[in-house]
């Protein structure tokens, strides 16, 4: 069995913001706004950078999309 201390960066990222994103969909899930938003921003972010990281196409433009609507969506409420 290997050490988990051991993994990589990456790794200890890719879970991190994995665990992130189930924070943000438990704080939508109880209406938790405007919190959620950001948390959700945030690890949706880290899912493009881990995209990069990876070299996934796919990945990239689904996380950037929903980190562009995010984004969108706050400056909305800024400005409203």
């Amino acid at each position: 069995m290997t050490n988990p201390l051991s993994q990589p960066w990456t790794w200890w990222f890719e879970w991190g913001i994995t665990a992130l994103l189930i924070v943000g969909v438990i704080l939508t899930s109880f209406n938790i706004y405007p919190l959620n938003i950001y948390v959700l921003l945030v690890s949706n972010f880290g899912w493009v950078i881990q995209a990069v990281l990876w070299r996934k196409t796919s990945l990239f433009i689904v996380q950037l999309v929903v980190t562009v609507i995010y984004v969108v969506g706050i400056i909305n409420t800024w400005i409203t």
